[in-house]
């Protein structure tokens, strides 16, 4: 006995509300997770590796009849259904949060950017990565998918690989993000930070400086009794500061 298998063809029509006015329907076929045909009453698509789905002109017309006039009022008057039944979370505006985000790689000593914009809906957002107020090229970033957070809210995140050597360049790199929610865009800067062993230099170097003049300020103020006293006792007393050790003689 000859196993034939299991085979999956799926079929979806669908079309999109914008401003109270209808995109053409749009209907996908698909057959073992491959796209076999997509059709809407602009365009009309197939996978030449199906050549029985070629339609005829009189098929064509049918088909586009039959969307016209029968699927698409159907899918408005549904859609505007549910929209008014759901308008409080459909039509609802939630602001993003954008942050940026870094992490050095320690192997190749560059740093990865990314820009987060999380808690955000509706689902469009337009999230741009700027060097030096110059738009980057999405060739040069890793540009992930908008997904969906647990609350019903959307997150879009792209990354940038910055290298040592453009470190030390010091681009200033801005994250601006455009959403239904904004009055205006939204912009979050970053700036590639000092090296943290020259962080630590400058650190010790103000540090020895405060304590040589710490020392250096006892120690004139110590000299300046000590001569006082011994002008009293009719002494004189000459004091000097040398490495800061404090040296002092007497004079009869």
């Amino acid at each position: 006995m000859k196993v034939i298998g299991l085979h999956v063809y799926q079929k979806m029509a669908g079309f999109e509300l914008n401003d109270g006015n209808p995109s053409p329907v749009i209907s996908w076929h698909a057959y073992n997770g491959m796209e076999v045909l997509k059709y809407n009453v602009v365009n009309y698509t197939y996978n030449p590796l199906w050549p029985e789905l070629i339609w005829s002109k009189l098929q064509l017309e049918t088909v586009r009849t039959i969307f016209t006039n029968i699927y698409q009022p159907i899918f408005i008057k549904t859609l505007k259904h549910h929209l008014r039944k759901e308008k409080n979370i459909v039509m609802r505006k939630e602001r993003p949060r954008v942050r940026l985000i870094q992490k050095t790689d320690r192997d190749t000593g560059g740093v990865t950017v990314s820009c987060l914009a999380t808690g955000f809906y509706p689902r469009h957002i337009n999230l741009t990565m700027l060097r030096d107020d110059w738009p980057i090229t999405e060739q040069e970033l890793t540009v992930g998918e908008v997904l969906p957070n647990g609350d019903g809210t959307y997150q879009l995140r792209r990354s940038l690989s910055v290298s040592e050597e453009e470190l030390k360049v010091k681009h200033h790199y801005t994250c601006t993000v455009t959403h239904l929610s904004l009055d205006n865009k939204l912009d979050v800067s970053w700036e590639p930070e000092d090296d943290p062993g020259n962080v630590f230099i400058t650190v010790v170097i103000v540090l020895v400086l405060i304590v040589f003049l710490t020392t250096f300020i006892a120690a004139f103020i110590i000299c300046k009794r000590r001569h006082k006293g011994g002008i009293e006792a009719s002494s004189s007393q000459e004091c000097s500061f040398l490495t800061g050790r404090i040296q002092c003689h007497e004079e009869q």
